[in-house]
């Protein structure tokens, strides 16, 4: 069989899908090394976003796993609704990797496609119930970051971060606001929160934006206009998402005329309030439940659901990748041998099983 040129390959192969990609990693060694380049797994990433950018028919997001609403008229619904009524949440995604709490401060970071997981060292807290999270990827240093919040007095948070690479807390300090909003909404390489200053009279909301590749906190100015100060800002909540990758805002009651956009026009950020006859076709991913995680054939994603409402603009973007949450290589094995006199048997735990080290 004639080798394909080295030039052709690649742009052969990044049309794949991520299940399909693995399985031409068996077909020969050059192969698997190829795909197996963090070049290539750039390559096939960027290329699928691409695709996905221009098809304006998709719009992928991810949840945790199905769940009925009380009411019955859902069958999923955005983790921060539900943070205090299960123990399992979805604390973002980042380029086809997930980060997930199975419990308490637990963590794992996973890439749903390739089925690869790994534990996170548990940050060391007091209060385990107060806390607001964000995960996303800092370009300038080709890493990814699990930001955490927790309540250290009344009206202060007291922030840390953890990157991949590390696998090491690191304090960054305190800011004087106290969370309103539990996850974080990535977006152009920082995570929001919705905030409340407790130095204002009112305990006024804020839109606060931690930069990832600075780790250093701002605050986002809102809409300068009375129909934002009527439709949004005067309602008991308000929520943050994301469409066409800018940051939006609107109140929990429902989108009407009161969707705002936070736009950029030459490096200056402006707001504009979004058409209400856009139409949007959201194609959600159901994660499955920690205890789900064996290893099998098949991704740890459910079936995909498909919307035409704005209603899980909250839920993170996501996209499939080759992307390894073990962004300093994936470990070896450990392998633990017991030998008789008759045989020699290899006991091996599998790496892919939560709390396994690899």
């Amino acid at each position: 069989m004639a080798e394909l040129h080295v030039d052709v390959l690649p742009n052969i192969l990044k049309r794949l899908n991520v299940r399909d990609v693995l399985r031409c990693k068996s077909v020969c060694k050059s192969w698997e090394n190829l795909i197996s380049d963090s070049g290539f797994i750039k390559f096939h990433m960027n290329y699928s976003y691409q695709i996905d950018y221009k098809n304006n028919d998709i719009d992928r997001r991810i949840v945790m796993s199905r769940v009925s609403y009380r009411n019955g008229s859902r069958v999923c619904d955005v983790d921060d609704r539900l943070f205090d009524d299960r123990d399992c949440h979805l604390l973002g995604s980042s380029n086809g990797l997930v980060c997930i709490s199975s419990f308490a401060s637990q963590l794992v970071v996973a890439n749903p496609s390739t089925r690869e997981v790994q534990t996170l060292q548990e940050p060391q807290i007091l209060d385990t119930k107060h806390l607001c999270w964000g995960f996303g990827y800092d370009s300038s240093t080709d890493d990814y970051k699990v930001v955490l919040g927790f309540r250290k007095r009344v009206g202060w948070t007291c922030f840390q971060v953890l990157s991949l690479k590390s696998n090491v807390w690191k304090l960054i300090g305190d800011v004087k606001y106290s969370f309103h909003s539990r996850i974080g909404i990535l977006c152009n390489g920082a995570l929001h929160w919705i905030m409340k200053d407790s130095s204002s009279p009112n305990k006024k909301r804020v839109i606060a934006s931690f930069q990832l590749s600075e780790e250093k906190f701002i605050k986002i100015s809102e809409p300068d206009d009375e129909r934002y100060e009527c439709g949004v800002a005067s309602c008991p909540n308000m929520n943050l998402g994301i469409i066409e990758d800018c940051l939006c805002v609107f109140p929990c009651d429902g989108f009407n005329d009161n969707l705002w956009m936070l736009k950029n026009y030459n490096g200056k950020l402006s707001w504009e309030m979004f058409e209400k006859d856009c139409d949007m076709n959201l194609a959600l991913q159901c994660l499955k439940e920690q205890e789900h995680y064996v290893p099998n054939k098949r991704t740890l994603c459910r079936d995909m659901l498909f919307y035409k409402t704005k209603e899980y603009i909250c839920a993170p973007i996501y996209m499939e990748s080759l992307v390894s949450p073990y962004v300093n290589g994936r470990p070896k094995r450990k392998i633990q041998e017991s030998y008789s006199k008759k045989s020699c048997k290899l006991i091996k735990r599998d790496p892919l099983l939560p709390g396994a080290s690899g």
